[in-house]
């Protein structure tokens, strides 16, 4: 019977639920309530979950890009002077 074995995965590169967290700097009860609603990618690996490195950094970065958006629509507002 094969069982997987995260160390023939490179276990580097993977983490588990509190060490994704602290990546994040979030707390592993934020991870868990926001991985679904924020696609967060993960995999269950033997009923756990598990964090690979590099897709948690392309995820920051496809989060990055959201954000310069936002800040874009909000200088946009012009001041009104009341002198």
């Amino acid at each position: 019977m094969y069982t997987f074995n995260l160390h023939m995965a490179g276990s580097d590169s993977w983490m588990s639920v509190k060490e994704a967290a602290t990546y994040l700097g979030k707390s592993a009860h934020w991870l868990y309530q926001n991985r679904e609603r924020l696609q967060i990618p993960c995999t269950s690996v033997g009923g756990t979950l598990r964090f690979e490195k590099s897709r948690l950094d392309d995820w920051i970065f496809s989060r990055s890009q959201i954000q310069p958006s936002r800040l874009a629509r909000q200088q946009s507002v012009t001041r009104v002077s009341l002198i």
